[in-house]
């Protein structure tokens, strides 16, 4: 009988031993389960913020294309208008100069005229149609009469034979000048 209980004392111990060594890997799966979780989610966060960030990318990059497509339709507009611009300019000067043309036709090229001057300063584009300023092969080209010499970039403009125009800092049609 003693042995029995013997027995049965080392068996209730044995299960009780295995009940907790179970219920340690219990709780450990558990903690690696939810280790497993949490590394789940903070991976799906990330993977949001990066779809969220490349979102955000995409559109900073099709703004700038736009605004470079607009510059550019712009700029073509502009390389086609001047020849208008600069017949207009002409026009003015050959008016003011002949006594045959009325004064209203004259007025009214004038007119004209003024009203493209604001446009062009409005659209931040402005005109090389200085005198008496260095030669600056940037921004000027020699009329066909001039010769270009080695010194040329010590000459000084003396007469613009056609306007040129800058948009934006970007030369759009250099001058055409005399030194």
């Amino acid at each position: 009988m003693q042995k029995k209980i013997k027995t049965e004392k080392k068996n209730i111990i044995n299960k009780t031993l295995s009940t907790d060594s179970e219920q340690k890997k219990i709780i450990s799966n558990i903690d690696k389960t939810k280790k497993k979780i949490i590394k789940l989610i903070k991976e799906k966060k990330n993977i949001k913020l990066r779809y969220y960030a490349d979102i955000d990318n995409f559109i900073k990059q099709n703004e700038k294309e736009i605004k470079l497509i607009q510059n550019d339709k712009f700029k073509n507009f502009l390389k086609s208008i001047t020849p208008i611009i600069d017949k207009i300019d002409y026009l003015v000067k050959i008016s003011i100069n002949s006594n045959s043309i009325q004064n209203t036709i004259i007025e009214g090229i004038q007119l004209t005229f003024n009203l493209f001057e604001k446009n062009l300063k409005t659209w931040n584009i402005s005109r090389i149609n200085k005198t008496n300023i260095p030669f600056n092969p940037e921004i000027h080209i020699l009329a066909k009469n001039n010769q270009i010499t080695d010194s040329t970039n010590n000459k000084i403009v003396k007469k613009i034979k056609k306007n040129g125009y800058i948009f934006k800092k970007e030369v759009i049609q250099k001058a055409i000048v005399t030194i």
